[in-house]
């Protein structure tokens, strides 16, 4: 495995949520990987010994994506971990949303998405360390929409446009319905 594939890995995995400890001892066990796709991008087959980690009991793909915050040369991209049957890592996967490269985003430039059982977003970790939420607690974001600063903005179940800056202070909320 690359430095850069287990940078990317780490990256997935700095937040927390059920099953994340099991997928830290996964990546370190990591013995080599293959490329899995044919459409130019980097995605990966990990190979591990089963019996030095446990399985993970999080569900497929896991509840952490990361979102590229920008991308100069095209579509910022996403970067998803499918589990395979028996709760391991068994896809790393790179979506592009334009012309394919065999190349990973910049796990520094990329933010952590989590989302809860029906893929709502519940938090964001940003690349400055900051995690936000919702402004109401009981909210979830339903839209995700990288800015040039390093911030984002999402619209909320309840109806506001949430705008937070790359440090994750609040900028905007305005009731949108």
């Amino acid at each position: 495995m690359s430095e850069e594939e287990r940078e990317i890995l780490r990256r997935l995995l700095s937040v927390d949520f059920d099953g994340v400890d099991a997928l830290r001892a996964q990546a370190e066990a990591v013995r080599d990987v293959e490329s899995n796709c044919t459409c130019g991008c980097p995605s990966i087959t990990p190979h591990l010994d089963h019996g030095s980690a446990p399985p993970a009991s999080c569900r497929s793909p896991i509840p952490a994506e990361l979102a590229e915050m920008n991308r100069p040369d095209g579509i910022p991209r996403t970067v998803l971990c499918f589990l395979d049957e028996d709760g391991y890592v068994g896809n790393l996967e790179c979506v592009y949303y334009d012309d394919a490269v065999p190349e990973w985003p910049d796990p520094r430039r990329c933010a952590v998405l989590i989302r809860d059982e029906q893929r709502y977003l519940e938090a964001v970790g940003l690349p400055s360390g900051a995690t936000v939420r919702p402004h109401n607690p009981y909210d979830r974001w339903v839209s995700f929409e990288e800015q040039q600063d390093g911030g984002f903005c999402a619209s909320t179940w309840s109806g506001y446009r949430e705008c937070l800056a790359a440090d994750g202070t609040e900028v905007s909320r305005v009731f949108t319905k």
